[in-house]
């Protein structure tokens, strides 16, 4: 597990989007914009359709991945995707997934990767081989004012906090996946004798940030750029528990094990648009540049 360790986020800038758009289960075709040379090529086979990397996405999730107002995905992710793909020689078709079900998808042949704002895990790792591509750290977004005064760990104890089903976050309340009973966030209030968590899950992430907006909740947990995001597009409703972004840690791309060849190739069109400064401009465009790294470098599972 990645050690926890705090600090200030700012409000992020970011470009104008619809916000809150629901996810399709259809396939949301996207281009990938002025001829790019080839700098990798997949096996064939390892493609559910010749010439098109189709991509499993939570398009939920602004503003690393969501829907326009055209249900036509967009996002940094989607954009990094699609500039990927066109160093592959590809096109891209994003699948919008609910994120709870996204390993399910690729693992059953549904989608050729996963791109979609997912912390590398030791668990996830079991599954699949990840590319990172991203980091973030878990933020919590609260009511203006901050009614509840949230302004440390210990002040979430007792409270209800909603978190989108599946991911980190909803782990590191529960104490699982990663985490356990010495680590996850309602253990550990326990711990200290002091009122349990109660973690509230949504299938979007978009719903859990509802739920906040509508008192059902006291905090909505989620990577911090999408809380910044929610922030700075929520219309002065919401902001960020000060002080307080927790775990940062790396996001990767998800490729089954069987398709090493595309795995390495994905990679590798990542790495050169890290050496050339494109994978910078495309994070600066959409106000997260402060997730940036620069290494695409495939980490190994621990041993089981």
């Amino acid at each position: 597990m990645f050690a926890s360790r705090f600090r200030v986020v700012g409000v992020l800038a970011v470009a104008a989007m619809l916000f809150g758009a629901c996810s399709s289960s259809a396939a949301s075709p996207t281009t990938a914009g002025p001829a790019t040379k080839v700098v990798a090529t997949a096996p064939a086979d390892q493609l559910i359709k010749a010439g098109v990397l189709t991509v499993c996405s939570d398009t939920s999730y602004p503003p690393q991945e969501s829907l326009d107002a055209n249900n036509a995905a967009i996002g940094s992710d989607i954009e990094l995707i699609n500039a990927i793909a066109a160093r592959m020689g590809l096109t891209v078709s994003v699948k919008s997934t609910v994120f709870d079900s996204v390993i399910p998808a690729l693992t059953g042949g549904s989608c050729d990767v996963i791109i979609s704002a997912q912390n590398i895990t030791q668990t996830r790792l079991q599954q699949v081989d990840m590319i990172p591509y991203f980091e973030a750290g878990q933020a919590f977004v609260l009511l203006k004012g901050n009614p509840q005064n949230i302004k440390t760990l210990d002040d979430l104890c007792g409270k209800t906090i909603a978190a989108e089903k599946g991911t980190t976050e909803a782990d590191h309340i529960a104490g699982t996946g990663d985490y356990d009973a010495t680590t996850g966030l309602s253990s550990i209030c326990k711990s200290k004798g002091k009122p349990e968590i109660t973690l509230k899950q949504y299938d979007k992430d978009t719903d859990a940030l509802l739920a906040l907006q509508s008192n059902t909740v006291q905090a909505h947990f989620t990577d911090e750029p999408v809380a910044g995001y929610e922030v700075a597009q929520g219309q002065g409703k919401y902001e960020l528990a000060p002080s307080l972004t927790v775990d940062r840690a790396p996001e990767g791309i998800s490729v089954t094990k069987n398709h090493t060849g595309l795995r390495d190739a994905v990679q590798k069109a990542l790495q050169s648009m890290m050496d050339d400064g494109s994978y910078l401009q495309i994070l600066t465009k959409w106000g997260v540049q402060s997730g940036a790294v620069t290494s695409a470098a495939i980490p190994t599972p621990a041993a089981s």
